[in-house]
């Protein structure tokens, strides 16, 4: 059966630049930093069979940084959630992303950031995360998933 990619999203606002990491064979790595929302954002791929770096997209604030291993090919990514809402210390008062939270069909690693705001959440039943989009600014104004069904 042949899979189907489809881009699910973007959660957030309308501020920062746009970026699409674009369609990977899957997720090997997420490394994000947060206090009470999301900072920066990278991920690092599988390009069949090879791990690849994403490009890396930084933020203009500097938050603690956290690490998420998945073990893959064994541990893919089922499912995203979080929270949008605008901060009231930024001068741009659209959304970012408050708080993200990623389920494998192993583990959940949560929360990152604050859960504050209007929640949204993608659970997948048929297939993975494949590669992400967003945009990004002062912090993470928005994200958007690849999906491989």
């Amino acid at each position: 059966m042949a899979s189907k990619d489809i881009v699910v999203g973007p959660w957030g606002g309308s501020g920062g630049n746009g970026w699409d990491d674009g369609l990977y064979t899957g997720v090997r790595q997420i490394e994000l930093s947060h206090k009470d929302a999301i900072g920066s954002f990278s991920v690092d791929y599988d390009l069949n069979g090879k791990p690849f770096d994403g490009p890396k997209h930084p933020s203009k604030h500097s938050f603690p940084t956290a690490k998420i291993e998945l073990n893959f090919p064994e541990e893919f990514i089922v499912g995203v959630s979080g929270f949008t809402s605008p901060l009231s210390w930024l001068a741009t008062k659209t959304p970012v992303v408050r708080s993200l939270t990623f389920k494998t069909n192993k583990r959940t690693f949560e929360p990152y950031g604050k859960e504050e705001g209007i929640p949204f959440n993608l659970p997948i039943e048929r297939g993975f995360i494949v590669g992400f989009k967003g945009r990004t600014g002062e912090l993470l104004d928005a994200i958007g998933c690849h999906l491989s069904l």
